[in-house]
């Protein structure tokens, strides 16, 4: 047996099989026209939409790996995986990691995106559904926004914003992070609405956090106006933020069951 197959057998054998009623995306929201949904009914990734995430030196990407294994499609919901790096693997990180983008093939400039998802908990474990500029645009200039990050055994969620402000910590700004209470090992549903003066965080359609563009305008304060975000899924493991892997905890495992884009009705 290969390690690929050794893999896929491991993480089938670790998990249940859970199927979700994801309800009639074109009537979720009154006021809202749906532009596009990945609802991940199909077998395998659909790639006009989707990239794998790199590995690299940034925390959250550092243990990603290309594998098919940790990025599985399969009874209605995408299954990102964090595992144990398999022996006879020609790999020396000890764990890896499953992730996926939609950088260049699908963004939204202003709008509300829903993302129905839930994860194990584990130490070390960081889970993670977030938004970056869909340009090339150094960090943190073009903005960052955290729609959920979930860390080890907590039973909160955080959702973020980053800016050049929020990164130099000027005085007089709005806070840039909140969280709010969930129950991670249930489907829920993370959402943000992000228009040109304000930022909306909500969990389960209940409005959690939000930041506002302040007026007059703040140098750097309000980058998100400027242009249009991907969406990045990500199953992370370890760093500065959520600390020290236990691989005796891992295989671990995020669930997502879509991904949905809206625009305002006019």
């Amino acid at each position: 047996m290969t390690a690929a197959m050794l893999l896929a057998a491991t993480v089938t054998a670790a998990f249940g099989q859970q199927n979700n009623d994801t309800g009639n995306p074109r009537r979720a929201h009154k006021g809202w026209r749906l532009v596009w949904a990945e609802e991940f009914d199909g077998e395998s990734l659909d790639t006009s939409s989707w990239s794998r995430c790199a590995a690299g030196n940034a925390d959250w990407m550092r243990h990603m790996s290309p594998l098919d294994s940790l990025c599985r499609v399969e009874e209605g919901t995408l299954r990102l995986y964090g595992i144990r790096t398999p022996e006879g693997m020609d790999d020396e990180r000890p764990c890896l990691t499953g992730g996926i983008d939609s950088k260049g093939k699908r963004s939204l400039r202003t709008g509300r995106i829903d993302v129905r998802a839930r994860f194990d908990c584990a130490q070390g474990f960081w889970p993670a559904i977030w938004l970056m500029p869909d340009s090339d645009i150094g960090w943190p200039r073009g903005g960052e926004i955290d729609i959920m990050e979930h860390l080890n055994f907590d039973t909160i969620a955080y959702q973020t914003v980053h800016s050049p402000a929020t990164q130099r910590h000027d005085e007089g700004l709005p806070p840039n992070s909140g969280t709010a209470p969930i129950d991670p090992d249930v489907f829920n549903t993370y959402s943000v609405i992000f228009t040109a003066d304000s930022i909306q965080f909500l969990i389960n359609d209940r409005p959690t956090h939000s930041y506002p563009r302040l007026q007059p305008d703040r140098e750097d304060q309000f980058p998100f106006k400027d242009h249009a975000f991907y969406v990045i899924l990500s199953a992370q493991l370890g760093g500065s933020w959520v600390g020290k892997i236990d691989l005796d905890q891992l295989p671990v495992m995020m669930e997502i069951d879509y991904v949905r884009f809206y625009e305002k009705r006019k």
